[in-house]
């Protein structure tokens, strides 16, 4: 810390020379009295030099102390100036807000980053004593939700105090807002590390005043009570729907309906979409009557300009039953009705969106094609032609062919006005867009995907090995075949030789004609199988057919000569007996 006597010790300033002598030198002045040693004017500037020197030394003492102070603090093992130096600039501009978007960022990711000890600098240096007004701030307060978020536990306790000891001031504020829906959030999860702040915002919450009260209808202080149902336990929740439940569809001494209000029906939409979710019986059984209390009266609120929300957010995430039970009782009887108004018409869409098909087509056949009279009420109107052209693109081909004969016949007896031919074009144009998306995705469909087309790429492959695995065992069969051939022309040649003695000459020429020929049918199938080879390397498939009938009757002809030579050689053996 700085010595408080430090400027005390700092020596006036000299605005000229001249004021120096005259200050350091009397003897100048007016005065009578008898000159003595310092006045002298050597002297005296020596005196004041070496005093100003003294106390210049003495200031750079303290502040090279103060240095090393800051660095024994500050220079340790893990130290990371990023998140200083990014609290530093910011800070040095803050009051101009210049660059704070960016600051503001960098902050914030540099502290994820940080080391305990850093932390607790930046925190204790900025943030300790800053805690209202930062969270007021518009780029500043994202800073506490991340302390929150991921700081330690006692600097989190330390802004949740401070931040719930001004909530009646801060929980207007769409900042500091946000700040205590990050802490309620926190606190909700790990509730140990923070039970008095936990049970001061509950206190307070949970405790009908005239100014919670106002709070169910803030812009912004209605975003905490939203906050809260969806991250109450159950014991909590439970007095807080018990609280709603009073404002919500019922009398009251203070006039007061959630509902019908801009920011008042946030709660009640809240409350449908939590009640899925919901465990505890009572609790579920408290949100139930709520919800069931807007079911029966939405003929009412389908038609007012904020509870028609509520009607749409049972539609969409409301339990099947509250769906059906409104869709079934309610909404397809009033369709017409509704259709017709500036804000049921939103509903109108949103039923024919999530109603599913069976109601879509007992609405078109019980209530929007009953007669041509309400039909062309609805494409006419300037709200109904909406819901009545969603309804068109969820029909069936069927239903949709009937829509457009209506649609021709009221504009042949032109009774479509500007919205009714509207309609018409739209519908037409949808039509043809529908029949040439169906053309497309059959033309699609019919296409072989790329796994298809791979796994017959393979199949072909596969194929061609089977072919050519099949062509090589028969060109072996094919070759034993030959073999055989070459062995029995080799046997009849021997035969030839032995019997050409018992033979007469004409049976000789006979038989070397029967060699010749036989030779020929070799020359032949030699030469066709040089074309085997040639075709089996193109991959093509051999005509085995032709050479199994060249080998019959190559086989028939040599049966037949060798019939004849065992003839002659049983004639050859009588004769010679």
């Amino acid at each position: 810390m700085l010595n408080k006597n430090v400027s005390n010790q700092i020596p006036i300033e000299f605005n000229s020379d001249q004021d120096e002598f005259h200050q350091c030198n009397p003897s100048k002045s007016d005065s009578t009295a008898t000159p003595g040693l310092n006045d002298n004017s050597n002297s005296s500037k020596i005196i004041c030099s070496q005093l100003f020197e003294h106390n210049l030394n003495q200031d750079d003492d303290e502040f090279d102390s103060l240095n090393k102070q800051l660095s024994d603090v500050l220079l340790t093992d893990s130290y990371r100036p990023s998140l200083i130096q990014a609290f530093s600039a910011d800070m040095s501009s803050y009051l101009s807000h210049e660059k704070l978007t960016k600051n503001s960022r960098k902050m914030q990711q540099e502290y994820e980053q940080a080391n305990n000890k850093e932390r607790g600098y930046v925190f204790n240096t900025y943030i300790k004593n800053n805690i209202i007004i930062l969270s007021l701030d518009k780029y500043m307060h994202y800073i506490l939700e991340k302390i929150i978020e991921i700081g330690p536990s006692n600097f989190k306790n330390i802004i949740l105090d401070q931040i719930f000891n001004s909530i009646k001031k801060l929980i207007t504020d769409l900042h500091a807002c946000k700040v205590m829906q990050k802490g309620l959030e926190i606190m909700s999860e790990y509730p140990q590390e923070s039970v008095p702040q936990y049970q001061k915002y509950i206190n307070f919450i949970l405790e009908e005043t005239n100014f919670t009260r106002k709070l169910y209808t803030d812009k912004i202080g209605n975003q905490i009570f939203s906050k809260s149902l969806e991250v109450f336990e159950e014991r909590n929740l439970e007095s807080l729907l018990q609280i709603f439940n009073k404002y919500i569809l019922n009398h009251n001494q203070y006039s007061l309906e959630l509902s019908t209000d801009q920011y008042g029906c946030l709660i009640v939409n809240k409350i449908i979409d939590i009640f899925p979710k919901l465990l505890d019986q009572k609790t579920k059984s408290i949100a139930n009557e709520i919800i069931m209390r807007t079911i029966h009266n939405s003929s009412c609120l389908i038609r007012r300009q904020y509870a028609n929300y509520i009607i749409q957010q049972l539609l969409e995430k409301g339990s099947e039953n509250h769906k059906r039970v409104l869709l079934d009782n309610y909404l397809i009887k009033d369709f017409i009705s509704m259709s017709l108004d500036k804000y049921g018409s939103n509903v109108a869409e949103k039923a024919i969106v999530y109603a599913g098909s069976q109601w879509r087509q007992k609405l078109w056949e019980e209530e929007v094609s009953i007669s041509e009279s309400s039909f062309r009420k609805l494409v006419n109107d300037q709200f109904a032609n909406y819901p009545i052209q969603r309804l068109y693109e969820y029909l069936t081909i069927e239903y949709r062919n009937e829509f457009i004969a209506l649609l021709n016949r009221l504009h042949d007896s032109h009774f479509l006005n500007h919205h009714g031919q509207i309609v018409l074009k739209f519908s037409l144009s949808n039509y043809n867009a529908k029949r040439f998306t169906q053309k497309i995705n059959a033309n699609e469909n019919s296409k072989p995907t790329k796994q298809q087309e791979k796994n017959k790429q393979l199949q072909q492959v596969y194929e061609k090995q089977q072919k050519i695995q099949q062509n090589q065992m028969q060109y072996q069969q094919y070759l034993q075949q030959q073999q055989m051939m070459a062995l029995q022309h080799q046997w009849l040649q021997q035969q030839q030789q032995q019997q050409s003695q018992y033979l007469s000459p004409i049976e000789i020429q006979q038989y070397q004609a029967m060699l010749l020929q036989q030779t020929m049918l070799m020359y032949q199938q030699q030469q066709q199988n040089l074309q085997f080879q040639q075709s089996s390397m193109n991959q093509q498939q051999f005509p085995f057919s032709q050479q199994f009938q060249l080998q019959d009757q190559l086989n028939q002809q040599a049966l037949k000569y060798y019939q004849q030579i065992q003839n002659f050689q049983k004639a050859n053996q009588n004769k010679q007996e």
